[in-house]
C-alpha cells in the first residue's frame, strides 16, 4: 500500500523542515536530498490518487505501487533511525552534562580542545555515512519517478480509460480475481424469501403509491444483504407489473459503458433494429421517444459511482407525471442522494435470529417440506447466530449444511467453524465484499484496514480511532479542516458505503461507536495480510503467512497467548511502527527493540512501576497504558513526538509534561494534580496544541493553568462538590476556544455550593453537569452562553425542585436538552425559551408532575423522549402530542418508555 508510505514520509519530511535539526540545516547535501524526496513524493501521491479515481488496478499499476512502497519505506526507515540515534545521543549528553561541567573546571583547556576536535570529526563521519546511505535511495526514487511520469498512467491518455465526459465511459474493477457479484444470485432460490416480507410491502407501497411524480426508490445496504433479491421480488410482483406499461431491468456493476447500458435498455423496450454507428445521444433520443407518455418501471441494479452516469441516463427517462418509478440498488448511500437529494432511501437491515434460522432451515430442509430434528435445531440456531444476520453468509453456510450428514456431531463442527467456512468460500463471500474494498479511494483504504487491529466483536469508539489514524499519519489536512474533522469525514464515508455498522449515535445522528460484521473483518484481515499492512496474532488467513511476516509495520496481539519470540521476530526488520496488546504484555523490556515505534497500546495489563523503557521510543505519537500503580513518570516528556497519551489510572502530571509541545490529546482516569511551571520559566512552557484534556481535578482549575493551554477544545473535570466554587468555575472563562465541557462531582453527602454568579466560556457548544447540586436559579449563568447547543443535566446536576424561566431567559442555540435523575417537580417554560430545540429527553424524573404544554409549540421540535418518569409526566407529553396532531403537526415524535 504505497499511498500510506508516501503520505507518512511526506509528513516526516515536513516535520524535519519545520524543526530544522542541526544534521539537516548544517548540511547542504542532505538538504538537497530531502528536497528531492519531497518533490518525488508529491508526484507519487498525484499518480496514486489519479489511478484510484480511475479505478485502475492492472498489473503495471500494482507493480509500480509495490516498488514505490518498498523504496519510500526504506527512505523513511533511514531518516527515522537517524533521528532516533541523534535523540539518544542528545539524551545521554544531557544526563552527563553535570559531570562534564565538574570535570571541565579542572581540565578546561585540554578537554575543551580535544572535545571540539572529536565533535567536528564525528560530525563529518556521520554526514558521510548518511550521504552514503541516502545517495542510492535518491537514485532509486528518481528512477521510480521517471517510470511513473513516463508511463501511460501518468496522464489522461490511459489504455482502457476514457474520460467520464466522453461517450465511452469505462470503469474497471478488480475483485480478488473475480469480476461480478451477480454469481451469488444462484444461492438464493426464488421460492426462499425470508425476512423480506415487510421490506417488500414497503417497496411495493412506494411503487404503486398515488404520487404522480416520477420517483426514485433507492435500496441500500452492505454487500450480500439482499438488495438485488428484494428489488427482483418487487419487480416480479404481479400487482406491480400490472401497474406499469413498460418494465426494464439493467445491471450496472463496477464495469460499464454508457453506450452498452443504453443499448441494453433500448433492446428491452423496442424491437426496432439499431443501425450500426448509432451514438449515445441518438440512443438516448430513441429511448425517450419510446417511453414518452407511458408509465414505466426501471430497475438499475448494483450502481457504484456518483459520476455522470446518472446525470446522462436520467435525461433519457421522461417526467410525464404519470407515476413512473425508478429503483436503484447500491452499497453506497451517496448514490441515492446524488440521484435525488429529496428521496428517502430504503436501508436494508441484517436479519434477526429467528429470520436467520428460518433461512437456513428452508435452504437445508426445503420450504414446508421437512422439519428439522429437535436435536439439530438448537445447534442450527447457534450456527445462524454466528452468521450475524447477513443473508449471504447464511446461504453459504446453509449450502454447506445441506451437503453433510444431519448428525449432531457434524452440525456442532460447523457451529465451531463458521468463520473458516465463509473464508474458504472466498469466491462467493469475500469476493462479493471485496468489491466494496476495491472501490474505495486510496485515502480510505488504510483507514478501513486499520480496523483489523481491534479484536473480534469489539465496539469501537470513533474518537479513539481517529486519534490512532492521526498518529499513524493516514489523514492529510484539507484546507481549514482540522485532522479530527477529516477523520470524521472518512469514517462517515465508510459508514455510507455500508462497510461499518453503527452501534450508537449522538443525539444529532452522528456516529459515536461502531462495529464490523465478522465477514467484513475476515476480509480486512485477508487484505491487510496480503498487502503487508497489518498482522494479527494467531490469525492465519494468507496462503503463505510466513512469506508476509517481515516488513509488516503494524502488529496487533488480540489474543491472550502469544510468543515473546514472535514479538522479537516482528522487530527484526527494524520497521515496526505499531504494536497493540489487547490482553496484556508478557515482557515490557522487549519494547526497547522497537526503535521506530509510533503507536503503542497496552490494555488489560497492570504495571507495578511505570515502564521506563518507553522513554527510548522517541518516535511514539500514541501511547495508551491501561493501568499502572505508579504515577506518570517525568521521563515521558522525552517523547517529544507524542500526540496522544492515555493513562488508565489515577495520576498527577509532572511539570515536565509542559515540554511536550505537540501533545494534542491527554486522557488520564483521574488527574490528581497538574504542576504548573514557575513564573520564571512559565513563559516558555505552553501546550499550544493540546485540544482535549480529561479528567482534571477541579482543585487544579486556575487561570494560570488554563492560560498555558489556550487552544483547549474539550475538557472533563471531576472533584469534590465543596471545591466547586465560583472562583474555580470562573477560571474556565479564559478558555475561549473550549467547545465541550463536562463537570462531574463526587456522589455522597449532599452539600450544595453557595449560589453565586459565575461565567463559563462563551465558546461552549456542549455542556454536561453531573452531581453538581447547583440550584436551578444558577441556570441563569448557563442561559447566557450564546453558542450552547447541547445541555445535559445528570444525577442532580441541578436541585431544589423548581425551574422557572421568564421570557428573558432564552437558550438561543440550544438543540438538545437532557434532564436525568433530578428532584425537579415543577417546570415552568414555554416555546420562547427554547426557540431552536430539536430533541428533549427526560430520564428518571419521577418527581416531575408535567411537561410545560407550550413546549409543543416549538417549531423546530422533532422528538420528546420520556424514560421511567412519573405517570403524570407521561400523560402530559401524550396530551402535547395529541394537541399537535390536531393542529396538523405530524412531525413530532413522542417516545415513552417505562418499567412499570
Amino acid at each position: 500500500m504505497a499511498y500510506v508510505a508516501v503520505i507518512s514520509l511526506a509528513q516526516t519530511l515536513e516535520e524535519l523542515v519545520q524543526q530544522k535539526p542541526h544534521w539537516v540545516s548544517s548540511d547542504d547535501e542532505t538538504t538537497k536530498m530531502l528536497h528531492s524526496f519531497r518533490v518525488s513524493l508529491k508526484n507519487f501521491q498525484d499518480f496514486l490518487e489519479n489511478t484510484s479515481k480511475r479505478r485502475q488496478h492492472c498489473g503495471e499499476v500494482e507493480e509500480l505501487d509495490r516498488e514505490i512502497r518498498t523504496a519510500v519505506e526504506e527512505v523513511e526507515d533511514v531518516i527515522e533511525l537517524k533521528i532516533y540515534k541523534t535523540m539518544k545521543r542528545e539524551a545521554l549528553s544531557k544526563t552527563l552534562r553535570t559531570l562534564v561541567e565538574k570535570i571541565e573546571a579542572l581540565k578546561r583547556g585540554v578537554m575543551g580542545c580535544r572535545f571540539g576536535k572529536s565533535k567536528v570529526l564525528r560530525k563529518t563521519m556521520e554526514e558521510e555515512a548518511l550521504h552514503k546511505t541516502l545517495s542510492p535511495l535518491v537514485e532509486k526514487i528518481d528512477v521510480l519517478e521517471r517510470n511513473v511520469m513516463g508511463s501511460s498512467f501518468g496522464t489522461n491518455e490511459v489504455q482502457g480509460y476514457v474520460d467520464p465526459t466522453n461517450d465511452e465511459l469505462q470503469v474497471e474493477a478488480s475483485l480478488l480475481g473475480h469480476s461480478s457479484s451477480r454469481r451469488v444470485a444462484k444461492l438464493n432460490p426464488e421460492n426462499i424469501v425470508v425476512g423480506l416480507e415487510d421490506d417488500l410491502m414497503e417497496i411495493k407501497r412506494r411503487l404503486i403509491g398515488t404520487s404522480s411524480n416520477r420517483e426514485i426508490v433507492p435500496i441500500l445496504g452492505m454487500g450480500g444483504i439482499g438488495k438485488t433479491t428484494l428489488a427482483r421480488k418487487a419487480y416480479d410482483d404481479l400487482e406491480v407489473r400490472h401497474r406499469f406499461d413498460i418494465h426494464v431491468w439493467v445491471t450496472v456493476s463496477q464495469q460499464y459503458r454508457i453506450r452498452d447500458l443504453l443499448l441494453d435498455i433500448l433492446s428491452r423496450i423496442s424491437a426496432d433494429p439499431i443501425k450500426q454507428g448509432t451514438n449515445s445521444d441518438q440512443l438516448m433520443d430513441k429511448i425517450y421517444k419510446v417511453l414518452k407518455c407511458r408509465r414505466y418501471l426501471l430497475v438499475m441494479d448494483d450502481i457504484w459511482s456518483c459520476d455522470n452516469i446518472w446525470d446522462i441516463v436520467s435525461r433519457t427517462f421522461p417526467e410525464d407525471e404519470n407515476s413512473s418509478r425508478i429503483i436503484l440498488t447500491s452499497r453506497i448511500n451517496e448514490v441515492a442522494m446524488h440521484a435525488d437529494p429529496n428521496c428517502t432511501p430504503y436501508e436494508m437491515h441484517l436479519l434477526n435470529l429467528d429470520e436467520s434460522w428460518k433461512l437456513i432451515h428452508d435452504k437445508v430442509f426445503g420450504v414446508d417440506q421437512q422439519f428439522c430434528p429437535p436435536e439439530l435445531e438448537e445447534i442450527g440456531k447457534q450456527v445462524a447466530q454466528n452468521c450475524q444476520g447477513l443473508p449471504l453468509a447464511l446461504l453459504v453456510v446453509a449450502g454447506h449444511l445441506s451437503k453433510i450428514d444431519r448428525t449432531r456431531k457434524s452440525w456442532e463442527d460447523v457451529s465451531k467453524s463458521v468463520s473458516n467456512i465463509l473464508v474458504n468460500e472466498s469466491d462467493i463471500c469475500l469476493g462479493v465484499l471485496a468489491m466494496s474494498y476495491n472501490y474505495l479511494p486510496y485515502h480510505l483504504r488504510p483507514c478501513f484496514l486499520y480496523i483489523g487491529v481491534f479484536p473480534e466483536d469489539r465496539e469501537i469508539n470513533i474518537t479513539n480511532l481517529i486519534n490512532l489514524w492521526i498518529s499513524e499519519g493516514f489523514l492529510v489536512n484539507k484546507g481549514l479542516k482540522s485532522l479530527e474533522a477529516v477523520g470524521r469525514d472518512c469514517l462517515n464515508d465508510l459508514v455510507s458505503r455500508n462497510l461499518l455498522m453503527v452501534r450508537s449515535r449522538r443525539w444529532d445522528g452522528e456516529c459515536k461507536t461502531f462495529g464490523v460484521h465478522d465477514l467484513v473483518r475476515d476480509l480486512i484481515l485477508r487484505v491487510a495480510n496480503d498487502e503487508k499492512f497489518l498482522q494479527v496474532s494467531r490469525i492465519q488467513v494468507a496462503t503463505n503467512p510466513s512469506a508476509n511476516k517481515f516488513h509488516v509495520r503494524r502488529y496487533s496481539y488480540s489474543s491472550r497467548i502469544y510468543d515473546d519470540d514472535d514479538l522479537c521476530e516482528s522487530s527484526s526488520s527494524s520497521s515496526t511502527r505499531t504494536l497493540h496488546f489487547f490482553y496484556g504484555l508478557n515482557n515490557d523490556s522487549l519494547l526497547g527493540q522497537f526503535k521506530l515505534l509510533r503507536v503503542l497500546a497496552i490494555l488489560d495489563c497492570t504495571f507495578h512501576y511505570f515502564p521506563l523503557v518507553i522513554k527510548k521510543l522517541v518516535h511514539l505519537r500514541y501511547l495508551h497504558i491501561f493501568n499502572c500503580h505508579e504515577y506518570i513518570h517525568s521521563s515521558v516528556s522525552e517523547l517529544y513526538n507524542l500526540q496522544t497519551l492515555i493513562f488508565g489510572q489515577y495520576s498527577g502530571l509532572p511539570v515536565e509534561i509542559w515540554k511536550m509541545k505537540i501533545l494534542r490529546h491527554l486522557e488520564v482516569k483521574r488527574i490528581s494534580y497538574f504542576c504548573v511551571p514557575s513564573s520564571k520559566e512559565g513563559s516558555s512552557f505552553k501546550l499550544q496544541n493540546l485540544e482535549q484534556l480529561s479528567y482534571l481535578n477541579i482543585s487544579c482549575c486556575t487561570e494560570k493553568l488554563f492560560s498555558g493551554i489556550p487552544n483547549l477544545k474539550r475538557l472533563k473535570i471531576y472533584g469534590d462538590k465543596g471545591n466547586m466554587t465560583s472562583e474555580k468555575l470562573n477560571s474556565l472563562s479564559c478558555l475561549n476556544k473550549l467547545e465541550t465541557l463536562k463537570i462531574t462531582c463526587y456522589r455522597g453527602y449532599y452539600e450544595r455550593p453557595p449560589q453565586s454568579k459565575f461565567a463559563l466560556p462563551t465558546s461552549l457548544k456542549r455542556l454536561t453537569l453531573e452531581s453538581t447540586y447547583l440550584p436551578w436559579e444558577d441556570m441563569a449563568n448557563i442561559v447566557m452562553l450564546p453558542n450552547l447547543q447541547v445541555l445535559k443535566i445528570k444525577d442532580n446536576g441541578f436541585v431544589d425542585g423548581r425551574w422557572r424561566l421568564n421570557d428573558e431567559m432564552i437558550f438561543n442555540q440550544l438543540k438538545f436538552l437532557l434532564i436525568h435523575k433530578t428532584d425537579l417537580e415543577q417546570w415552568k417554560a414555554g416555546s420562547v425559551n427554547f426557540p431552536e430545540l430539536q430533541c428533549l429527553v427526560l430520564k428518571e424524573c419521577i418527581s416531575l408532575k408535567k411537561i410545560p404544554q407550550d413546549i409543543g409549540e416549538i417549531y423546530t421540535l422533532e422528538s420528546i423522549e420520556l424514560h421511567n418518569c412519573s405517570t403524570s409526566a407521561e400523560n402530559s407529553v401524550k396530551k402535547i402530542q395529541k394537541e399537535q396532531k390536531s393542529m396538523g403537526n405530524d412531525c413530532l415524535t413522542v417516545l415513552v418508555n417505562s418499567r412499570r
